[in-house]
């Protein structure tokens, strides 16, 4: 390699390094924080378990275990959940400090104003996932009976579905809060937006698409419900 190359990878090198070696302290902090409170969830898995479902009704309905080996599934997965739950305050707290620097006063404030909401919006979606998989469950068991059928879930599959879309709609609830945060900043205007509200709308159902369950009752649901989020998140933001 020429010198001269050398010398401006060096300069490279030099400028983003201090930047490169904070991100590392920061992962590694959240990568310790996922540690411990993923190994927290792994023992306590069978307490956290009870927790999630005495939130259901269970009535026509079997749970089983299918293997033996689901017990050490259950607590692997209640570790993963646990450990990834308890790391978002942390991310959410590291992202802030690193956008900071970029934004103005002002700007900084609002964005800080914002995360209490976004909080609250997460645990609404998870909430609001919860209840699709009880609709879900009554559906199913409501039809199951009415033709003398028995009903019998596999544990595992019902726990990762619940936490997946729980998950998933606590990440969509967010919507209007991505919003706000790109017009107050001015990144995008409000009318442009608005005039690719198609492209967004299409965007939003086919991440639903993917969502567990895809009964066409839990679908229409979450369908309208991103929408809806959209819709409230330009009308707030006039």
């Amino acid at each position: 390699m020429p010198e001269e190359d050398k010398t401006k990878l060096e300069q490279v090198t030099e400028k983003f390094l201090p930047y490169l070696q904070e991100l590392q302290k920061k992962l590694l902090i959240v990568a310790i924080s996922m540690l411990i409170s993923g190994t927290l969830g792994f023992i306590y898995y069978h307490e956290i378990l009870d927790f999630i479902l005495s939130l259901f009704n269970f009535k026509g309905i079997t749970m089983v275990l299918t293997s033996p080996y689901q017990f050490f599934n259950l607590a692997i997965n209640t570790g993963l959940a646990t450990g990834l739950t308890s790391a978002i305050p942390l991310i959410i707290y590291f992202l802030l400090n690193f956008l900071k620097p970029a934004l103005k006063k002002e700007e900084y404030k609002q964005i800080l104003n914002l995360v209490p909401f976004a909080i609250i919006l997460f645990l609404a979606g998870f909430a609001f996932g919860v209840y699709i998989m009880q609709f879900v469950i009554s559906i199913f068991a409501q039809t199951a009976q009415s033709f003398n059928i028995g009903n019998i879930w596999d544990i595992s599959h019902f726990f990762s579905q619940t936490i997946i879309m729980g998950v998933c709609l606590g990440i969509i609830f967010e919507l209007p809060i991505l919003v706000t945060i790109l017009i107050k900043l001015k990144i995008l205007k409000k009318s442009t937006i608005a005039a690719n509200r198609k492209y967004i709308y299409a965007v939003l159902i086919i991440i639903v698409a993917f969502l567990p369950p895809n009964d066409i009752f839990s679908l229409s649901i979450l369908t309208i419900t991103p929408l809806f989020l959209f819709e409230v998140a330009l009308l707030l933001n006039q």
